[in-house]
């Protein structure tokens, strides 16, 4: 379940690792014909499927494996950020993983720069988006029920946040 998709780059880099993944892409309608061309372009459209529309109404369906969350919860909030992941959790399977990549900050908001500075720009150019430490991203996914929130390191700003439905 790649949601909030954009180009596709968390589900291609899936389904790229094996065949037997199967993506279901979420995103606004005038987004997914990006996405749709850049899976094509990468030979994986016959495993995708796509919805459009507003995470918080379009259904996601259930039984999902893995869900990716790239780039997604600092521009939507912390109400709508904890909505998602409440609402994801009810559509991974037992034992499915979530997995959260944002620019992160410590609990104390002192740093890292990238992550404060992004936090600027989501103050500039969005309603309620900022950036958010790994304690309170955690605090949301217990919130939710997940388990093992946890990081993992990964090329980029941010460790991945990773997390477990039980």
């Amino acid at each position: 379940l790649d949601l909030a998709a954009g180009s596709g780059v968390w589900g291609i880099a899936m389904a790229q690792g094996s065949e037997q993944v199967r993506v279901t892409a979420v995103d606004w309608p005038e987004v997914l014909p990006v996405t749709r061309k850049t899976v094509e372009r990468f030979g994986v459209a016959s495993r995708f499927s796509f919805i459009a529309g507003d995470l918080l109404q379009v259904d996601f369906g259930s039984g999902h494996t893995v869900a990716t969350l790239g780039h997604i919860l600092h521009s939507e909030g912390r109400e709508r950020s904890r909505s998602l992941l409440e609402k994801t959790f009810h559509a991974l399977a037992p034992g499915g993983t979530i997995a959260i990549a944002e620019f992160l900050v410590n609990a104390d908001r002192t740093g890292p720069l990238n992550g404060l500075f992004f936090a600027v720009n989501m103050l500039v150019n969005t309603d309620s988006g900022d950036t958010y430490s790994f304690e309170e991203i955690a605090s949301w996914l217990k919130d939710a029920v997940f388990t093992n929130a946890r990081t993992l390191d990964a090329p980029g700003p941010s460790p991945l946040i990773l997390a477990t439905k039980p």
